[in-house]
């Protein structure tokens, strides 16, 4: 049985998350199964990337086998009309995990979502589809985050947040716990800057920079 892995965007974060794919799914892989693996990316089609095929979308859509994709792209808003795309065309999401991640106490997380080296995520969370954990980032306990949502690396995610779609979170930012009583709430679609200290609510679509995080006027 032939089964085809496609990371769509042949970028920089893809060709860190690549190897993790391979890793991951070679471990899991049955004398029954042959895996292959691309890059999907239709200004790149043609040539290849660390060793890796890149291919177009229209290509690695034809597969009559089985075939999963996942998105290394981070701007949440495309990750979304990828992924709607994608799934209408036949192709089904998987998630990809590094072997240094950890997921600690009761944890759901929609699909397709990547945790790369050295994320964590702790007790009592929730999180949407299409999550993107980069390395050294965590979430702490009795956090919900919603789907696309990106942490860049190193991004502090304290206990008792809220984070709505399509927020990014930039490197280095840090998020001050909330209380139960009142979730600290980062709205749909803010962003949050390169390591900004966040000890209040942000807007929906807001952009906040700086220690403490303030809104950035344009």
């Amino acid at each position: 049985m032939r089964i085809s892995y496609g990371l769509y965007g042949a970028s920089g974060f893809g060709s860190e998350v690549m190897p993790l794919v391979i890793e991951q799914y070679n471990s899991l892989k049955t004398d029954k199964q042959s895996l292959d693996y691309f890059f999907i990316d239709d200004n790149k089609q043609g040539s290849d990337l660390n060793g890796i095929k890149i291919i177009s979308e229209e290509e690695f859509c034809s597969f009559k086998h089985d075939k999963f994709f996942n998105i290394s792209i981070a701007d949440p808003k495309i990750r979304q009309k990828i992924s709607e795309k994608m799934q209408k065309k036949g192709c089904k999401p998987f998630d990809i995990r590094s072997q240094h991640s950890r997921i600690i106490g009761d944890i759901k997380i929609g699909e397709g979502s990547i945790l790369t080296d050295f994320s964590i995520v702790t007790s009592n969370v929730v999180i949407g589809k299409f999550f993107h954990s980069n390395l050294f980032s965590y979430i702490a306990h009795n956090c919900h985050v919603g789907d696309y949502v990106t942490l860049a690396p190193g991004v502090k995610v304290n206990g008792n947040i809220h984070i709505e779609d399509h927020v990014f979170i930039g490197t280095g930012a840090i998020i001050k716990q909330g209380i139960p009583e009142k979730p600290r709430l980062i709205g749909k679609g803010a962003k949050i800057g390169m390591g900004a200290v966040v000890t209040r609510d942000v807007e929906s679509g807001a952009t906040v920079v700086g220690n403490p995080a303030r809104i950035l006027e344009e």
